[in-house]
């Protein structure tokens, strides 16, 4: 992959994350399907990005550091976020949602910081490194990708926490207001 085709792929990511951003902030129309989507996207997207590490000299114990962080982070996230979540029925009749913008700016900040190094430390060929010659990096860049990667799952199991409240003050809401 060159340099035009990682810059094109980033446009696109900021573009998304900018749309995201402005629903999140102003409020949306939320439901189950589209939250369970949206957090398994996140995951998938993460994952991806994370297994790179372990191509080019992480160790594949850290594994074990990644989902702690992960289930910490979405508990976390869970217990913290709630009151930051608004809830409401719209004009027209759909639930709206909004507030919880921590979690994406930690999980953006991740994903970013992680594609930069991967570009930085690998070169133009980063996303094809599982498929293409194995690389390895030194100490020093597997230390960083090691806290990068860690960042990133903290994002993203802010991200799951954030969504499973979100799930539960809906349920909850439609509970509410069939009563």
């Amino acid at each position: 992959m060159d340099s035009s085709q990682i810059v094109i792929f980033l446009l696109v990511l900021v573009i998304v994350m900018v749309f995201r951003f402005r629903k999140m902030l102003s409020g949306g129309p939320v439901n189950k399907n589209r939250i369970i989507i949206s957090t398994v996207s996140y995951f998938g997207i993460s994952l991806l990005a994370v297994f790179s590490s372990f191509q080019v000299g992480v160790s594949t114990w850290y594994i074990f550091a990644y989902a702690g962080m992960l289930v910490g982070a979405t508990y976390i996230s869970h217990r913290f976020v709630g009151k930051k979540i608004i809830i409401w029925k719209a004009d027209d009749g759909k639930i709206h949602a909004k507030g919880g913008n921590i979690p994406y700016v930690i999980w953006l900040v991740g994903l970013v910081s992680r594609f930069i190094l991967g570009y930085t430390f690998i070169g133009p060929d980063y996303f094809m490194t599982a498929y293409g010659a194995p690389k390895t990096l030194d100490v020093f860049a597997v230390h960083i990708t090691l806290v990068v990667d860690l960042i990133m799952m903290l994002g993203v199991g802010a991200l799951a926490g954030r969504n499973i409240q979100l799930l539960s003050k809906l349920r909850n809401f439609k509970t509410e207001s069939s009563i």
